[in-house]
């Protein structure tokens, strides 16, 4: 019953993502002033690339990777602390946060790849285990608390509209 849909939302699978793409944009300019409004589109957006990456790991890839949150946290807190103590622009700072959490994620997983079955899923849980208790017990980077991120000196928030 629902092949003719599916069939056709494959056949025009770009212009579908071009549409979302969109959707997002139109969201984004008509809310610029709601701040919450924005904070819950990004938190969506982050689930989203969330799944989408652990679709490519075990759906495609085959690889039991357990640790996908702990390079999420490597990109989240390297943009932290970047924000927090350098006047880097915030689209190089996320660009730097995704490059430091591939680069960290390739150096734990190209040895796993070349392990097979449980092994893989054991170093990752190991690896996820080890990356949650250097957070905790790292007081530089918030301890059990996590990081706060407090605005940059000299940046004066936009008043809020009324």
């Amino acid at each position: 019953m629902l092949n003719p849909v599916a069939g056709s939302f494959i056949d025009r699978e770009q212009v579908l993502s071009g549409a979302v793409v969109a959707a997002v944009l139109a969201i984004a300019v008509y809310f610029h002033a709601d701040h919450f409004v924005l904070l819950l589109v990004t938190t969506i957006l982050l689930y989203v690339l969330a799944t989408l990456g652990l679709n490519l790991q075990f759906g495609y890839a085959g690889v039991l990777n357990f640790a996908g949150a702990s390079f999420f946290g490597v990109g989240a807190y390297t943009a932290a602390v970047l924000n927090q103590h350098t006047a880097i622009p915030h689209l190089v700072v996320l660009v730097i946060g995704g490059l430091m959490a591939a680069l960290i994620g390739s150096l734990l997983l190209l040895p796993v790849l070349r392990t097979r079955g449980h092994y893989a899923a054991v170093v990752t849980i190991a690896f996820a285990l080890l990356f949650k208790t250097f957070l905790e017990v790292n007081d530089v980077l918030g301890g059990p608390q996590g990081l706060q991120v407090r605005h940059r000196p000299g940046y004066t928030a936009p008043a809020p509209e009324e």
